[in-house]
């Protein structure tokens, strides 16, 4: 594995494990790291995010819990796999325009979106809607956490029963957060005005409302590619 340049930055207190969490997701993805890699110690994560060993233990344990991460005692956090998924098709787009990127999304997400509509269990609706609520919650307090927005779209993805779609699209959207992390513009607040989207969305497939399920699909990607556009 190549030396890693991009560290992890500080954490207020506030939601703490939440927000240990995201950051160490955002470093797994701002470094790239791979199935097998091994992330910095606890010791270090612990000095780099300037908090608890124990906080930092509670935080891998929202990733192992996720998919993201191993932890094997005695020799240390190991990725399993970045995008929190099981994913056995690699893809490279090419010359792509962010404008064909934003199409093809949509028309994953769509189909995306009437899969988990026919097929999700109603046991998987309701962790959509519990996980959109929780986030609703959070952004009452003015608080983001890419953790829960990587759960939703990935429960989504999982629910709709088809994997190849499901690692498409999570591709896309993971390209996208590193492109917007690195920007000198990133900002995790303005995700908030998403949120809203995101609860209408669970409580859409959950009624099995399609036309109410696009539209907010819709609305929480073409506010995502405003900021893509501009990077």
């Amino acid at each position: 594995m190549t030396d890693l340049k991009i560290s992890m930055k500080p954490v207020k207190k506030t939601s703490l494990y939440l927000k240990i969490s995201d950051a160490i997701y955002s470093y797994i993805q701002m470094n790239k790291l791979q199935p097998g890699d091994k992330l910095p110690s606890e010791r270090d994560m612990s000095s780099m995010l300037q908090t608890s060993r124990n906080s930092v233990r509670e935080a891998l344990r929202i990733l192992e819990d996720r998919g993201l991460i191993e932890v094997k005692t005695g020799l240390g956090v190991f990725i399993r796999n970045p995008y929190g998924e099981q994913s056995t098709l690699t893809i490279r787009l090419q010359n792509c325009s962010i404008c064909e990127i934003q199409e093809l999304q949509r028309l994953l997400d769509h189909q995306a979106v009437k899969n988990a509509i026919e097929s999700a269990t109603d046991s998987e609706k309701d962790e959509l809607i519990y996980i959109a609520s929780e986030m609703t919650k959070l952004a009452s307090e003015n608080i983001y956490s890419h953790i829960l927005d990587h759960s939703f779209h990935s429960k989504l993805y999982e629910s709709g029963k088809n994997s190849a779609v499901h690692q498409l699209i999570s591709a896309i959207r993971e390209d996208r957060f590193v492109h917007q992390e690195s920007s000198a513009s990133g900002n995790e607040t303005i995700w908030l005005k998403t949120i809203p989207q995101h609860l209408h969305l669970a409580q859409a497939i959950k009624s099995h409302d399609l036309q109410a399920a696009l539209k907010a699909i819709d609305e929480i990607n073409d506010y995502g590619f405003q900021f893509a556009h501009l990077t």
